[in-house]
């Protein structure tokens, strides 16, 4: 009984939780009690009447703040993909948090330092890494994990076009620009080393160093042409942290190529590789593709594995070294189906999760699917050489000994909380990363998805489920024969405005953009037999992620509570 490891939507497991409460408290005061005991004890006391009645009269007014907050513990909250706290990834993060240390600096995070280490190396090989040279640490989430594989997959490619430009000033290659630019770092250390090239020579060239302006100039000078901005290959359905890093990194957003999507809303592999050979007839490079396993609308995986094939036959056969990145924030924690056990997962999604392992890097949010608090995102990548970027010095800060790549200085956050950590290397203990563990409880989701599926489609008129997920999302709109979109996502807009006045159930809406779902939607269309009259089509979205959705009798009355209010509401 997995869901015994949650303090329940009523509190039914408060006395157990209770009494880990009160031995965490326990612990805490004796370590300090035991911590430079021959000080003895400062004469503090306790706060008088006045400060206690001031106290009471915060928590009474903060109480009734946070009470109005959306309960999301509760299995009628089927929003966004957020659910309840496990209770070892709670004590977990709570107790880290009486510590406080920084990941920062291991001086002040010695056991935050220690955690995070075995936490992340508990993470990738519930992906399939070999912890050994794997690397990675935990972010604030997902957007930040994304930006810190965009960092890392700029920082190679710049070095790559840095040798590019020695080269070809110098008459040194007989390649294109497009073959050096995605040269592999074996080829870069040859040329290197027959060349003897120092680095303040790749940096004069470097347009990380010198900045895109100045770079510009000496393309246009010394080598007679434009500087070649890299491109990034992202599905059309991506999440939104990838235009924003762009943005953040001074790329244009229109350096941000949208690959399609087929029919079932993955990527299509025919897209990718027309864009790929777009890149090389512009002498664009390409700094990184991206996966996405899980999206964030409906919950589809693309085919992770079909991507490796496509970029290893162009390594194999030009040469050319491309950086594939799986944004597997929402999915990645699927893999604990695939591990020790039977996934309810359908093969091709397996396939696609069993594929990370070849990955360059990849992020995960544990803090989903991971049933552990917010903020809590995670960074990996396959091994050292991929976790490289470029080193900013401290000089208060001491690196930590025998560490190739400390984490206080090759990250885009400074100061870190090592909450995650413990939250995640604690619940991963109690509640393992596999089929028997963890597993379970997802199994779980995906077999009450896939029973609400089935009786909103028997049981609710005029319903047209989104046949794309492979995860744990339902999307669905109510549609009458022939009515065009347009009338359509007026429908959904009105029912989910519904839904948010209601006291008995949480949904939420995503809109699928034409563009990149057209396939999709078309199918869905004529269907209904309607019309494509707007740009995009507006659907319901329910996230099945309680991990209470185990008992036979509550999950009807759940599900049957809730298409009643959908009948009522539509």
């Amino acid at each position: 009984m997995k869901e015994s490891f949650f303090i329940g939507p009523h509190g039914e497991n408060a006395a157990f939780f209770a009494d880990l409460w009160n031995e965490l408290l326990q612990r805490t005061l004796q370590h300090r009690r035991e911590t430079f005991a021959a000080d003895g004890e400062l004469p503090i006391g306790a706060p008088g009447e006045p400060e206690r009645e001031r106290l009471k009269a915060g928590i009474e007014e903060f109480f009734a703040i946070l009470h109005k907050e959306v309960p999301t513990f509760s299995n009628r909250y089927l929003g966004h993909m957020v659910s309840d706290i496990s209770i070892p990834a709670l004590v977990g993060n709570i107790s880290v948090l009486f510590c406080n240390p920084n990941l920062a600096s291991w001086e002040t995070a010695r056991a935050g330092t220690y955690l995070e280490t075995r936490a992340i190396n508990t993470l990738a090989e519930m992906i399939g890494l070999d912890p050994t040279s794997a690397r990675g640490h935990f972010t604030s989430g997902g957007t930040l994990a994304n930006f810190e594989a965009f960092w890392r997959a700029r920082y190679r490619m710049d070095h790559w076009l840095s040798m590019a430009a020695w080269l070809l000033e110098g008459g040194h290659t007989d390649k294109n620009f497009f073959q050096l630019a995605h040269q592999g770092w074996p080829e870069f250390h040859t040329h290197k080393a027959d060349h003897n090239i120092d680095n303040h020579d790749l940096k004069e060239r470097s347009y990380v160093v010198q900045g895109p302006w100045d770079i510009a100039r000496y393309y246009r000078d010394v080598l007679h042409r434009d500087f070649p901005q890299p491109v990034i290959l992202v599905p059309g359905n991506k999440h939104y942290s990838w235009p924003k890093s762009a943005n953040v990194f001074g790329i244009s957003e229109k350096a941000i190529w949208s690959i399609d999507l087929d029919e079932d809303g993955r990527i299509s592999i025919d897209s990718l590789r027309a864009n790929i050979e777009r890149a090389k007839a512009q002498e664009r490079p390409i700094m990184m593709t991206v996966s996405v396993a899980g999206t964030t609308e409906l919950g589809t995986v693309d085919p992770v594995h079909k991507v490796n094939e496509l970029l290893r036959e162009y390594r194999d056969r030009e040469g050319i070294h491309i950086w594939h990145h799986v944004d597997a924030a929402y999915g990645g924690y699927f893999c604990t189906t695939c591990r020790g056990g039977p996934s309810e997962l359908d093969a091709t999604a397996v396939e696609a999760f069993s594929s990370l392992s070849k990955v360059d890097s990849i992020t995960l949010d544990p803090h989903k699917l991971g049933f552990v608090p917010y903020a809590c995102g995670a960074f990996l990548v396959r091994d050292p050489r991929s976790y490289s970027v470029s080193h900013v010095n401290a000089p208060y800060l001491d690196e930590q000994p025998d560490v190739d790549y400390p984490t206080w200085s090759t990250t885009l956050e400074g100061s870190r909380p090592a909450t995650g950590a413990g939250a995640v290397w604690l619940s991963s203990r109690v509640l393992p990363l596999d089929a028997s563990g963890h597993g379970a409880i997802l199994n779980q989701c995906l077999r009450s998805k896939r029973e609400f599926e089935q009786k909103l489609a028997e049981q609710v008129e005029n319903i047209h489920i989104v046949p794309a997920s492979d995860t744990n999302i339902i999307c669905f709109v109510i549609a009458r024969a022939g009515e065009g979109l347009s009338r359509v996502n007026k429908h959904c807009e009105r029912l989910v405005a519904a839904f948010q006045q209601s006291p008995n159930f949480a949904v939420t809406r995503t809109s699928l953009g034409l563009k990149s779902y057209r396939k999709l939607i078309d199918a869905m269309v004529t269907g209904w037999g309607g019309e494509a009259d707007d740009d995009h089509l507006m659907v319901v979205r329910m996230v099945i992620m309680s991990p209470y959705m185990v008992d036979e009798a509550s999950n009807r009355n759940l599900m049957d509570g809730f298409i009643a209010e959908l009948r009522a509401l539509a």
